[in-house]
């Protein structure tokens, strides 16, 4: 039953993504996205439900059910951040994204047929897992706002003004504002994830939490650096785009 939530889910991120591209060939806002994201986002709750009714936790168990969690939290923030910042657009670039996650979730073997109840589990790990992939939500909604200003850049060097894409962009400097609040959010949401990880009980080795915590001191590096010497509009896009697609690998220590 779970499976066919997962699969719903990721079929209205396609059509939300496939109908704002249409809309963008035809000069218009893509309104109708934000309605298949949110028919997508039910899909994904009622998925995680099932999933953390049969665990007795939050269904942070295993690849398939974290590149759900976080396709979920990237569409959460999307949901809230797009009509806040009135970027109508970002869910058309944040809709393949959430695709690919629960497509890859979806291949046989990265699913449990039969999730078994989680025996062994605490406040400290359950706040752990669930901030760490919230953030990481926020990390992936910032780095897709980052792929768009660099479409916007490049639009703008090649004078690509009267395209559709373009028309419907928004300004650079909401852009980049944009940028930087999910990033104060998801480092926000990370450091819980991490002082948590440091104070629930641990048994074997600790790989996954030295990976987080690298990928905290890169973007609070980050963002010292943009806060105190200033880094162009491009190059902080191009990092954080970068630093998303890298950061990934902690899940390999999972």
């Amino acid at each position: 039953m779970d499976r066919w939530f997962l699969i719903a889910a990721t079929l209205l991120a396609a059509i939300a993504g496939v109908t704002g591209m249409m809309s963008l060939r035809r000069n218009q806002r893509s309104r109708g996205t934000f309605l298949w994201m949110a028919a997508a986002f039910v899909a994904q709750l009622g998925f995680l439900s099932i999933r953390g009714e049969a665990r007795g936790a939050c269904p942070l168990v295993g690849i398939g059910e974290i590149l759900v969690f976080l396709a979920w939290s990237l569409t959460l923030f999307y949901l809230v951040v797009g009509p806040t910042y009135r970027i109508s657009l970002l869910g058309v670039f944040s809709a393949p994204v959430v695709v690919v996650f629960q497509a890859v979730a979806l291949i046989p073997g990265l699913l449990d047929a039969d999730p078994q109840r989680v025996v062994s589990t605490d406040a400290w790990r359950e706040t752990h897992s669930a901030m760490s992939v919230l953030g990481y939500g926020a990390l992936a909604l910032a780095a897709v706002a980052g792929v768009m200003f660099l479409v916007l850049d490049r639009q703008l060097k090649e004078q690509h003004l009267t395209s559709g894409l373009f028309r419907n962009l928004p300004p650079v400097r909401e852009l980049l504002t944009s940028m930087q609040r999910l990033l104060w959010l998801g480092m926000a949401m990370l450091t819980i994830g991490v002082v948590a990880g440091f104070l629930m009980p641990r048994e074997g080795g600790t790989a996954h939490l030295i990976a987080a915590v690298v990928v905290w001191a890169s973007y609070f590096a980050l963002i010292v650096i943009k806060q105190s010497r200033g880094m162009t509009g491009r190059r902080f896009s191009t990092v954080v785009v970068l630093l998303f697609v890298i950061s990934l690998s902690v899940f390999a220590f999972i």
